[in-house]
């Protein structure tokens, strides 16, 4: 893509960068799955309305999705043969996904990178036997995990040229994952340390791999799930749901729970600082106007919709998930209502 591409697609971004009007609402659309099939889910979307995830075949197998609202649910596939599994975890403006697929029944996974109708393997660290994308942004680089050589799992770092670069651990840990990407190439995720404990981390170029701080009085685990490109995080520490300010020392904000719940997980965070995820296996969106909502009492009550998690806000913000709809799991998208 050019510089000329890439600044005509933020610039149209940066005109609907709006909070949520108070009392927004939205309508809902079902991402359907494959024939026969029963399960689908939305774990990703762009700043176009497009929708990476994945779906079930009647057989229960799985592939990697993309979906949008002119061409529907489309079969990504997965490396050969088709009877294989594959998941789509990422989608960037530009239409490239990225995730995963495995060889021999789920034996061994392979970070996989979704563009132009090919499918690409991006490899692994060297001497790795595993790896997972988990992420891409609007540059080409892409977030996830490889294990190598003697090594664990640790969260990798790729480039469309460069191959794979291992991020390393928290000091004294010997496994981490790197679960999101922004903009200016800072990456979020946990890691384990020396005592076995497991923390949210943030990376950049700069800094290298630096602990997020868990909320006052809370215990590991925590792990980063989210990352604007305002340099905002979101994730979980102990119960709650967290959102890690873009100060000196990233300050934790507990975001709460929702009404009767006792925990919550934030999955994902756009520029208007927009936050989703789930409290007690009920989709929520998060604003510092409005505080935590459950997404179930913003759609229509008639829709048949149990909204069970959020996983991904885009710019406009619309957000994708997964919820329940006449006994089946299904993917869906949530347009706020003008």
């Amino acid at each position: 893509m050019t510089n000329s591409q890439r600044f005509a697609v933020w610039a149209s971004v940066a005109l609907i960068l709006v909070p949520l009007a108070a009392g927004q609402r939205y309508s809902i659309t079902d991402l359907g799955t494959f024939p026969g099939g029963t399960v689908s889910e939305g774990d990703g979307i762009n700043n176009l309305g497009q929708i990476a995830g994945y779906a079930r075949f009647a057989n229960t197998n799985a592939h990697g999705t993309v979906w949008s609202e002119s061409t529907g649910l489309v079969d990504l596939g997965s490396i050969p043969p088709l009877s294989n599994f594959s998941v789509a975890q990422g989608i960037n403006s530009f239409g490239d996904v990225v995730g995963y697929s495995d060889y021999s029944q789920l034996q061994a996974q392979y970070a996989v990178l979704w563009r132009r109708g090919k499918l690409i393997n991006l490899g692994m660290l060297p001497g790795g036997t595993e790896s997972q994308a988990n992420a891409i942004n609007d540059r080409d680089q892409i977030a996830g995990w490889s294990n190598g050589g003697n090594i664990s799992p640790h969260a990798t770092l790729w480039t469309i040229k460069g191959g794979p670069q291992d991020l390393g651990t928290l000091p004294g840990g010997y496994y981490s994952q790197g679960i999101a990407i922004n903009i200016e190439t800072q990456v979020v995720g946990f890691s384990n340390v020396t005592t076995g404990d497991w923390y949210a981390f943030l990376w950049s170029k700069s800094a290298g791999m630096r602990t997020l701080a868990n909320l006052p009085g809370s215990r590991p685990p925590a792990s980063a799930n989210g990352i604007n490109d305002l340099g905002e995080a979101v994730g979980g520490t102990g119960s709650y749901a967290v959102l890690w300010h873009n100060d000196k020392n990233h300050t934790p904000q507990n975001l709460g729970t929702l009404p009767g719940q006792t925990w919550s997980t934030a999955f994902a965070i756009n520029n208007a600082g927009q936050v989703v995820g789930w409290s007690g296996f009920i989709a929520f969106i998060w604003t510092q106007e409005k505080g935590m909502q459950d997404l179930n009492k913003l759609i229509p009550s008639n829709s048949g919709w149990s909204l069970s998690v959020a996983n991904s806000i885009n710019v406009q913000g619309q957000i994708t998930g997964q919820g329940t709809i006449n006994g089946q799991q299904h993917g869906f998208l949530l347009t706020p209502i003008p």
